[in-house]
């Protein structure tokens, strides 16, 4: 029995230190620390983040399939973007966001999902009516979370998980420039118009329709990259990115 437990104690803490290699590791990634083209070692990265090389090289090999690694004989490099692949990063999660709500129209949502889906809509409107812009990037992923767990299909949320972790893909993926309040201002308007739209569409169970909305509606982000770029220094994601 004590073997036991000792093993499944064993496991539990391997998967902490890689879940936290992953976690560190996507985030100085996100925020522009570790730029394009920088090389990365597991020995140098334990070191500095005081974890062992295995889960390390779990951790890079998972950012690897993410796209934001290329591996090569020396170990990995941080992947550079072309402004075009950012715009067809946010394509997919927008074609991957439309397919799972698709589906999700045409076999039905509850009463009971309907009513959290408009309870957190009326959130939204809060925050926006409110100006309260700082709550909203939160509000807005979880929105995007629940609309996608409405098609029951674990391949799917799996697919729009991944694309939300480009770190120019998810739902509130460029937060608004101080110089930039009321573009930003009107695109959160006409998006929180898709919203109410994209939900009245589930709610009739209309699917073609709501794969279109959900495509619509990610192609508001390629403003939102577009006044990024010209404020590069308030978007520090974009440090990924060729100018």
């Amino acid at each position: 029995m004590q073997f036991t437990l000792f093993t499944c104690k064993s496991v539990n803490m391997t998967e902490l230190h890689w879940k936290s290699a992953l976690y560190q590791l996507r985030s100085r990634l996100v925020s522009g620390e570790l730029v394009g083209g920088t090389k990365l070692r597991a020995s140098h990265l334990a070191n500095d983040m005081g974890i062992s090389r295995t889960p390390i090289g779990e951790a890079l090999i998972q950012l690897e399939g993410e796209g934001l690694l290329i591996r090569d004989k020396s170990g990995f490099t941080v992947r550079s973007f072309e402004l075009e692949e950012v715009f067809d990063a946010i394509d997919l999660r927008g074609t991957l966001e439309g397919a799972a709500l698709q589906r999700a129209a045409e076999r039905g949502v509850s009463k009971a999902e309907l009513d959290a889906l408009y309870t957190l809509l009326a959130e939204l409107d809060r925050v926006i009516e409110n100006g309260q812009v700082d709550e909203y990037d939160q509000l807005n992923l979880d929105f995007h979370r629940q609309l996608t767990a409405l098609s029951k299909s674990t391949i799917l949320i799996a697919e729009v998980e991944r694309s939300y972790r480009l770190p120019f893909a998810g739902p509130s993926a460029f937060p608004t420039a101080k110089g930039d309040a009321k573009r930003f201002r009107a695109s959160l308007m006409i998006g929180q118009e898709h919203h109410h739209q994209i939900v009245s569409a589930l709610e009739r169970r209309e699917g073609a329709r709501v794969f279109a909305l959900m495509a619509e509606h990610a192609r508001l982000a390629h403003g939102n990259v577009h006044a990024a770029v010209r404020a590069r220094g308030e978007a520090p994601q974009l440090a990924l990115v060729n100018r």
